[in-house]
């Protein structure tokens, strides 16, 4: 299975380049160097013939970049940057596509209300605000062209912390795991092929509602945070 990781240098794409380089065929596009792969396409997301080219016989894309909260950058690498990667899988025939998004459309509400895929979107940022148009966008191209999209809301992720300590965090296994599980869980069961996932670890705390991404795409998370009840507030 090949699959084109955009933003492949950055964070959560070095760690999906290794947990995932020895089971597909993986492929890079990011502006900055991704010495962990072998293909890699070195290069803007805004540009689309460079996006294009580079999704050209792919069987997924995991699109992780673009990340800023300037209006300018926003709207340069999350909108513009973000429509080229999914009309470019259109054009391309790309069957399946996994968009990164972000818990924290959701961070708004009380902290003894459980998020669920059900409550209406909260965004206190540009970048959040990106986030939902980078859900509805897949929404409409799942809806009108039949392009298979998962929106992986990620919880907070860092390279020094592999193990959660919070029910907002996701582990770097984690992370592995609902992303592949966003690029090859079934999706014919939907009316529409879209499906919108929490993507974080697991914990005592059930701030996130984790069984709906068992439900949605299998995504079942090992790693998981002993919050004391001090904590919960």
């Amino acid at each position: 299975m090949r699959v084109l990781i955009t933003g492949a240098a950055g964070k959560v794409g070095t760690t999906l380049v290794k947990a995932l380089h020895d089971r597909y065929e993986l492929y890079g596009l990011d502006r900055a160097p991704m010495p962990l792969l072998a293909r890699t396409t070195v290069g803007d997301v805004a540009d689309y013939e460079l996006v294009r080219k580079a999704s050209e016989g792919m069987d997924a894309i995991i699109h992780l970049a673009g990340m800023s909260h300037v209006w300018e950058e926003v709207l340069h690498d999350n909108l513009v940057g973000t429509y080229n990667v999914f009309e470019a899988a259109r054009q391309n025939g790309v069957p399946r596509l996994a968009y990164a998004s972000r818990a924290g459309l959701l961070a708004p509400y009380p902290k003894d209300v459980q998020r669920t895929m059900d409550m209406l979107p909260r965004p206190e940022s540009l970048y959040s605000l990106s986030k939902v148009f980078g859900e509805g966008l897949g929404y409409i191209y799942a809806s009108q062209h039949g392009l298979e999209v998962v929106a992986v809301r990620i919880g907070n992720f860092r390279l020094e912390r592999d193990q959660p300590e919070h029910p907002h965090h996701l582990s770097h296994g984690d992370a592995a795991r609902v992303f592949e599980r966003a690029i090859i869980a079934p999706l014919d069961q939907l009316e529409v092929p879209f499906a919108a996932v929490f993507g974080v670890s697991d914990s005592n705390w059930p701030l996130y509602d984790l069984e709906h991404g068992r439900r949605a795409i299998g995504y079942d998370p090992q790693d998981y945070a002993d919050v004391p009840p001090e904590q919960r507030i």
